[in-house]
């Protein structure tokens, strides 16, 4: 019988002991458990890194890990001519970039579909943010009374020259000229050098077409007309446009001949630093890094107005600002406003500024003495273009100008006035 107590009470005393061990664990599970949930960094996905501007890979995107610690930041590439159908794609599928870069003016391919984060609450209610900004700056990205999107740094079209390749042409180099005078340094150069006279990325080639569009009209209140859409693509001013630009390629005035039109920027700067190209089509904010970095003194570099297809009084150029948006389905978005704050900083800002970038803050300072030249067109920066009235006039005009119309002829403009025409109905 005491033999029988005894093995109970052992059994029982290793029964409390396991169950005290197993509490133990649990304990110590749970605990574990919230000590990693408590530690757990967020996902922040950004879309802002592009190959042709490596600032944002090499100093602002470690900058951001640095500032904030408690941030996975998870860097996607950007490539300008895709960003439509990624935002679209990832939002569609539930997932969320949650700041892509873009440019503010043209949102409304964005705002149509109700894709972007209302940033106006949030401007409003920091007015130390708000006043980073040149004055009206920031209402680049305000459509239909929103603010949607902030800038970072103003971006128009400029041409940089070879100058030595334009005295060997003798083509005399002008700060501003028209259109007749740019095609006819263009003649002068193919039959007096051994260069092309003109270079531009497949890319950016659509600038070519939409200066056109802005500069052919008289007065203002025609250039508006057109670009709400209230005047024919087959208007005879706009046929012109790309007719001439047609001419440019069709006459193998822009490098490399028969394959202008699917050239990258890396050629396209390869052959201007090696004498091929006589002449670049460049933004503004690369142009000092063009002179220091492509061409490193192998030659003087000019940088002069683009070229105008309209009357003296009428020099339009498209462009506007480079600036960053939060996709309307970020799950984080108080702490991803927090983010762009940052990334809209003086601290950042100067970093574009010192890296030839025009920044649309007076508070930031610049050691290039050619810094000013780089922005002197600013003023000229037209804030509308028809491409804002639809995404599908987006679509064709940036990514399938000139080159459709190169290729199939007044076939284009057809059917850009079908798009137009649906758009009025």
């Amino acid at each position: 019988m005491n033999c029988v107590k005894r093995s109970l009470l052992r059994l029982a005393i290793v029964l409390g002991l396991v169950v005290f061990l197993a509490a133990n664990a649990m304990a110590g599970a749970k605990a574990d458990s919230g000590e990693s949930k408590a530690n757990a960094k967020t996902d922040i996905v950004l879309m802002i890194e592009t190959a042709s501007s490596p600032l944002n890979k090499e100093k602002i995107i470690p900058k951001l890990r640095e500032k904030f610690p408690d941030i996975n930041f998870i860097s996607k590439p950007k490539d300008d001519s895709q960003i439509e159908k990624a935002v679209k794609t990832t939002f569609i599928g539930g997932d969320a970039i949650d700041i892509v870069g873009y440019w503010p003016n043209q949102m409304r391919i964005f705002t149509e579909s109700n894709m972007a984060l209302d940033l106006t609450p949030y401007l409003e209610a920091d007015p130390q943010w708000k006043g980073v900004w040149s004055p009206g700056a920031v209402e680049s990205g305000k459509i239909d009374g929103k603010y949607v999107a902030v800038s970072y740094r103003t971006t128009y079209p400029l041409i940089q020259i070879n100058k030595s390749l334009f005295e060997k042409a003798g083509v005399p180099v002008k700060d501003k000229w028209t259109w007749a005078e740019f095609v006819d340094a263009c003649r002068k150069i193919k039959a007096n050098t051994d260069a092309f006279p003109f270079g531009i990325n497949s890319v950016w080639g659509c600038w070519l077409v939409r200066n056109g569009l802005l500069q052919i009209w008289e007065t203002e209140a025609e250039m508006e007309a057109f670009n709400r859409g209230d005047v024919s693509f087959n208007d005879s001013r706009v046929k012109k446009v790309f007719s001439d630009v047609d001419a440019l390629y069709k006459s193998n005035y822009i490098y490399p001949g028969e394959g202008a039109l699917t050239s990258s920027n890396d050629q396209v700067l390869s052959a201007f630093a090696r004498g091929r190209v006589a002449m670049i089509g460049n933004v503004n904010g690369n142009a000092m890094k063009t002179v220091k970095d492509t061409v490193a003194g192998a030659f003087e570099v000019v940088t002069v107005s683009w070229p105008n297809m309209g009357p003296p009084s009428s020099f339009r150029l498209l462009g506007g600002n480079d600036g960053y948006f939060i996709p309307a389905n970020t799950k984080n978005p108080d702490k991803v406003v927090e983010v762009l704050k940052y990334l809209t900083s003086i601290e950042i800002l100067q970093l574009w500024a010192d890296d030839g970038k025009i920044v649309p803050s007076g508070k930031v300072t610049s050691s290039d003495a050619n810094y000013a030249a780089y922005g002197k067109d600013a003023a000229s920066v037209v804030a509308t273009e028809i491409i804002q009235i639809s995404s599908e006039i987006n679509d064709y005009i940036v990514n399938n100008t000139p080159a459709n119309y190169v290729l199939y002829g007044e076939r284009a403009l057809a059917e850009l006035e079908d798009i137009r025409k649906a758009i009025k109905k």
